[in-house]
């Protein structure tokens, strides 16, 4: 590999990797575009590139194709979330920077990693390379490569370039989020179901489950037959079985016909007829999941969210003092922060934003069908 001495020359991949995906209309060409760029640099032999909600990590989709052979897919998000691994992603996200080598992180015993014994080394890599891309805002997705073992392995050169990419592409997908909100349609499928055993093999799914997910991108250029469930969830399903979890687990993914996707898990505590361990509904989101991630993508705060909220359900500048306990001056201090971030002047552009350009039905449990504005 060409060796990258300056922070400045460094610094270039990660500005003109995020250049290069800003025209892109959809998660598959941006992650195109972004591999076009850094191949040449850190000159990867497999690379999964990933989604994921900025508030919890879940995986929520990606593009695969140049990734790990589907029917490994199970097991590697089972490690991910399950089981739990070396160089995680949770783990990533609480570095300063969120860059790390499996080789490393496992102080060149790489037998030690689950990732390592039950998929790289079957499948005949020497090493893994994790970038978790993300801005102030939050993550947003990750860059997963590896090397095979006839390959040089990952130096200090390639880290140094990772680490370039980190705010630069995790800027380039939040606001590429934003653009897939707007683009979104409603869909009038039924809920699906799916059953999964203890190692995450599908026992039943309903017929509706193939019309939520056969044109998710991870299905590109894969055979029928070898297509198996979208990464998110074999995710959510993992998540639910791990240790401790919850007996129930909500996430999201996306599809390009119905937009924002729900994935609601649960563990099937009783003993079954069938090997089901695990249920999986797959369904239209619904408003939580939409304003959560564009809360994230805009970067409001917690009370900017609610003082949001009251506003796109008409109150006033005073009704909101009253009910937020705070001074109409305060409000109006929240207010023109939100204005900022969101990139409008007022609250009718404010409202025309999240619900016109966003198609938002509601953002609050609470308000009433006579208080929610018109949807255009």
């Amino acid at each position: 590999m060409r060796r990258y001495g300056g922070a400045t020359q460094v610094g270039r991949i990660g500005d003109a990797a995020a250049r290069a995906a800003q025209s892109a209309r959809s998660v598959e060409e941006f992650f195109e575009a972004v591999k076009r760029v850094v191949r040449p640099v850190l000159r990867f032999d497999i690379c999964a590139c990933v989604t994921v909600d900025p508030q919890t990590l879940m995986n929520t989709g990606g593009d695969y194709r140049d990734g790990l052979p589907p029917a490994m897919m199970p097991r590697m998000l089972d490690i991910e979330y399950r089981e739990g691994d070396a160089n995680d992603l949770s783990e990533l996200a609480a570095r300063p920077t969120p860059v790390g080598l499996l080789s490393r992180e496992t102080n060149g015993n790489l037998d030690l990693s689950p990732r390592y014994r039950d998929i790289m080394r079957p499948l005949g890599f020497r090493d893994e390379l994790r970038v978790l891309l993300r801005d102030r805002h939050g993550a947003w997705g990750a860059l997963i490569m590896g090397r095979a073992d006839d390959a040089p392995p990952f130096g200090s050169p390639e880290l140094a370039v990772a680490a370039s990419l980190v705010q630069p592409l995790g800027d380039a997908l939040r606001r590429l989020h934003l653009t897939r909100l707007a683009e979104e349609n409603t869909s009038g499928v039924a809920p699906g179901l799916v059953l999964l055993d203890g190692d995450h093999q599908v026992v039943h799914v309903t017929p509706t489950v193939a019309m939520w997910c056969d044109d998710l991108a991870h299905t590109d250029g894969v055979p029928p037959g070898d297509r198996g469930l979208p990464p998110a969830v074999y995710a959510v399903a993992a998540a639910v079985q791990a240790a401790g979890a919850a007996a129930s687990h909500t996430s999201w993914m996306h599809s390009r016909r119905h937009g924002r996707v729900r994935l609601h898990a649960w563990r099937l505590e009783e003993p079954t007829a069938t090997s089901a361990r695990t249920a999986v509904v797959v369904e239209l989101a619904g408003p939580a999941e939409h304003i959560a991630l564009i809360v994230a993508a805009y970067g409001l705060t917690p009370r900017e969210r609610d003082i949001t909220a009251l506003v796109l359900r008409g109150l006033s500048t005073a009704d909101i003092s009253h009910r937020a306990g705070l001074s109409p001056h305060t409000v109006q201090d929240h207010l023109k922060a939100v204005f900022d971030k969101t990139g409008v002047r007022s609250r009718r552009d404010l409202v025309a934003t999240l619900f016109a350009r966003h198609s938002l039905p509601d953002v609050t449990p609470a308000a009433s069908a006579s208080q929610r504005p018109p949807r255009n």
